[in-house]
């Protein structure tokens, strides 16, 4: 497992002069257009999140040059894309909704929950089973809020700051495993 992730963050540090970034068998451009964004995002890392020892799925991170931080990313106020692409073979969509909410719990504690439950229950409706190879995008516009796609498909729109932390935090925060939030980092220079 570690071997995996230091060999993920070779090559995505050993290809910044190539125009994409291979890792758990997806390849990832270095650069992408967000409609609303523009061209500017860039690749500042991409893993694969294990679930007992199985690959479960694998992420890419894509944030503006002016992101110097994980801090300034947390904070809600730069725009990103977090891509999403299921490694397992399938999961119910009891299974996927009990991963997020799981994932939010642990990201923001059982006490903050109440706080933004109306987006995560209209986070987990948008969502069905998930199989082997689906994509989702996060892509997150400060003004505009969190747009979520599955497959190339737009699925909703969720609003709020406190949210779209409460998401990102699921892959940066304190509580996300550790040499996973490094390796989406990598590229971001500061502490």
């Amino acid at each position: 497992m570690l071997l995996s992730r230091i060999f993920s963050l070779c090559l995505l540090t050993l290809s910044a002069t190539a125009s994409a970034v291979t890792v758990g068998g997806e390849e990832f451009p270095e650069r992408i257009d967000v409609p609303g964004v523009g061209n500017n995002l860039h690749l500042s890392g991409a893993a694969v999140l294990d679930r007992n020892f199985v690959p479960f799925y694998t992420a890419a991170l894509y944030v503006p040059l002016s992101v110097r931080s994980g801090e300034q990313l947390a904070s809600g106020m730069s725009p990103f894309r977090m891509t999403v692409i299921w490694q397992i073979p399938a999961l119910d969509d009891a299974r996927v909704d009990e991963y997020w909410l799981k994932s939010f719990t642990d990201a923001v504690g059982a006490n903050q929950m109440p706080r933004i439950k109306g987006n995560v229950d209209r986070f987990l409706a948008l969502f069905g089973a998930a199989e082997h190879g689906q994509t989702i995008l996060f892509d997150y516009i400060p003004d505009a809020g969190m747009r979520i796609y599955v497959d190339n498909k737009p699925v909703g729109q969720l609003a709020g700051v406190e949210f779209n932390r409460a998401l990102i935090a699921i892959w940066l925060g304190e509580k996300a495993p550790r040499e996973f939030r490094d390796t989406l980092l990598a590229n971001i220079d500061g502490p």
